[in-house]
């Protein structure tokens, strides 16, 4: 793994698109884990403090410790930590925004209407435009097919947040399989490439839990998710205020 930063009770490392953090039911096939390959490249214990989607690639914070683990948790239970995201997403979105819509958790998806669960928790998000994208091909009823990338700060860490956020308020993120819009996947992905899940993490910022040291820990996205963007931006144009 790519370690974007350590100490004697942290690491942070660059998590790949695809990649599980750790075994998953999900698919119990995966050999390639993180908390796995880290274990053995570190030769010690590793603890996931925070989680990642398989689809989502960027930095991703490990203890190195039961105690640097337990401080980590509370750290982000008690929303300490800043998350920076860039996705891109469908359609044209305001120059900034902030979507505050409740959703259940994900032990609550399954769960019939009045489980306890199954009650939605509050979820804010939000976001300011980088860049617009009109590319000049027909999609259903439009002459052209329109894109934005977007930097993005969860403020809660539901289940999918950033990509039920973005679907809620009908630009959803390219590459989303589960959330998304199937017509636009399949146009960025047979035009441009892009066979993942256009979502990134790109920047962790704390105090360090056990220092108390301030802790700023970057992570460009990677290739997977630049050469994307790079071609599009053959089509950008300037933000729109619409």
């Amino acid at each position: 793994m790519q370690i974007l930063y350590q100490d004697e009770h942290l690491v942070a490392v660059a998590k790949p698109s695809g990649m599980f953090v750790h075994r998953s039911d999900a698919d119990r096939s995966a050999e390639s884990v993180v908390v796995q390959i880290l274990r053995s490249q570190l030769a010690q214990n590793i603890f996931p403090v925070h989680r990642l989607d398989r689809a989502t690639s960027g930095v991703l914070l490990l203890a190195r410790s039961h105690a640097a683990a337990s401080a980590c948790g509370l750290m982000f239970s008690e929303r300490r930590v800043k998350k920076t995201y860039h996705a891109l997403i469908r359609g044209f979105s305001m120059p900034e925004g902030q979507v505050d819509t409740p959703l259940k958790s994900s032990r609550g998806r399954d769960k019939p209407d009045g489980h306890p669960w199954a009650i939605p928790q509050h979820a804010s998000t939000s976001y300011r435009t980088l860049k617009q994208f009109q590319v000049p091909i027909a999609l259903g009823q439009h002459a052209t097919t329109r894109s934005s990338l977007v930097k993005v700060q969860p403020e809660t860490g539901r289940y999918h947040q950033i990509r039920r956020h973005f679907n809620y308020v009908s630009h959803p993120v390219i590459g989303d399989t589960s959330h998304g819009d199937g017509r636009h996947n399949r146009v960025y992905r047979e035009h441009f490439g892009a066979e993942r899940l256009m979502l990134a993490a790109v920047r962790l910022e704390f105090q360090h839990p056990v220092t108390e040291k301030p802790c700023d820990i970057n992570c460009p996205a990677d290739s997977s998710f630049t050469t994307v963007i790079d071609q599009l931006d053959v089509f950008r144009i300037p933000p729109s205020a619409d």
